[in-house]
């Protein structure tokens, strides 16, 4: 869905065999753009502060908690 209120240009595009273009091609792809509700750094700092370690499980821990404060904004 694209937001003309924010005038953002896409970041990206998929084209019809669902891969990812980061240049437009010949007009059959979709345009992909940022999500308005991104974190500050300060955000994402405090969330991996509260990690315990760096193993692969706190990884999709710290994902999970990225992903759940984006949504909240």
């Amino acid at each position: 869905m694209v937001d003309t209120q924010m005038n953002n240009e896409p970041v990206a595009w998929m084209n019809r065999l669902g891969r990812l273009e980061y240049e437009q091609g010949n007009g059959f792809e979709i345009p992909l753009y940022i999500h308005p509700a991104n974190l500050t750094d300060d955000e994402i700092i405090e969330i991996w502060s509260g990690m315990e370690t760096d193993t692969g499980e706190q990884n999709i821990a710290f994902a999970k908690a990225i992903l759940r404060k984006a949504q909240e904004k």
